[in-house]
This record gives C-alpha cells, sequence and structure tokens, in this order.
C-alpha cells in the first residue's frame, strides 16, 4: 500500500510542473493568437471608418488596447504574467493610416517563457508578421 502511495506521489510531483508549463505556453499561443486578431480588427477599422487606427502597448497596466480618434474601438486587454513588452522594442504600438498601410515599421520584442518573440511590421500596407 506505502509503494502504491509512493508511485502516485512521484507521478503527481512531476505531472503538475509539466502542466503548469503547458498552460502557460497555452495562454502565451491564445494570447499572440488575439493580439494579431487585434491588429488586423484595426486596420479593418481603417478601411471602413477612413480614419486611423492604432494598438497601443500600456506599460504601466501591462496592457494593449485598439483606439481610434482617442476612443477605445474595445476594452484593454491584459497581457499574461508570462509575457512583457521588452524595451529593446523600437516600438510600442502599431499605427495605421486612414487608407490601412502603417506610419513606421519596425519590431515589437516580447519576453516570454518560452523566449523571445517578435512581431514586426512591415511598411506598406501594414504587413505584421509574428516570429520566434
Amino acid at each position: 500500500m506505502l509503494l502504491v502511495l509512493m508511485a502516485v506521489m512521484v507521478l503527481a510531483g512531476i505531472g503538475v510542473p509539466s502542466y503548469r508549463t503547458l498552460a502557460a505556453d497555452r495562454e502565451e499561443a491564445r494570447f499572440f493568437e488575439m493580439l494579431l486578431h487585434d491588429i488586423y480588427f484595426a486596420q479593418s477599422e481603417t478601411y471602413r471608418t477612413q480614419a486611423s487606427a492604432m494598438v497601443v502597448f500600456r506599460e504601466s497596466g501591462g496592457t494593449y488596447e485598439v483606439v481610434q480618434n482617442f476612443q477605445a474601438l474595445m476594452p484593454p486587454r491584459k497581457l499574461p504574467e508570462t509575457v512583457r513588452l521588452k524595451k529593446t522594442s523600437n516600438l510600442n504600438g502599431v499605427y495605421f493610416t486612414a487608407n490601412g498601410s502603417v506610419t513606421s515599421a519596425g519590431t515589437l520584442r516580447f519576453e516570454t517563457s518560452r523566449g523571445e518573440k517578435a512581431l514586426v511590421v512591415h511598411l506598406g500596407k501594414g504587413r505584421v508578421v509574428l516570429s520566434e
């Protein structure tokens, strides 16, 4: 009986930490997928309304929001605890003009539990690429 209990404890000791890493990985994947969708939403709003829009990161609250004409288009979204915007980023947001193109190209660098991820914003029609 004691041997069975010991085996269960060993398996639980191995399984719980690996579950936490898996949960953090999934939360990060969902965050970056949602971020890309929100960026595309901001760009589509510029096409629809013919007014500029932006996705802005707020360091103080660890959030980002989609803004158009100084009004939030949706509630701010919180970054997961395992993700933070690095100071080495040369952008603090993605800005779209009224015709859907970006005003400045650059890279948003994020520190995650698995290392660095970069969101590269290209000039022109605002193509955004996420790389690991």
